[in-house]
């Protein structure tokens, strides 16, 4: 479960993790924050993906130092 804080409504709580949903699933507005376990995300989100270059690249770059 991914969980969300609104702040247009001020309410929080879990909600099931839908990559296509930007919004508060209760009042539907913008003004929301979502905290999402990396194993809610799946396969080929362009998030995840994001983030595992950019953690391949730190890598690189701490190879290359040592």
């Amino acid at each position: 479960m991914a969980r969300f804080r609104c702040r247009d409504c001020g309410k929080e709580g879990t909600f099931v993790y839908d990559p296509e949903r930007f919004t508060c699933p209760l009042c539907d507005s913008i003004d929301v924050q979502f905290a999402i376990a990396i194993e809610e995300v799946p396969d080929g989100d362009p998030l995840l993906n994001t983030m595992k270059r950019l953690a391949g690249k730190d890598d690189d770059k701490t190879d290359d130092e040592t």
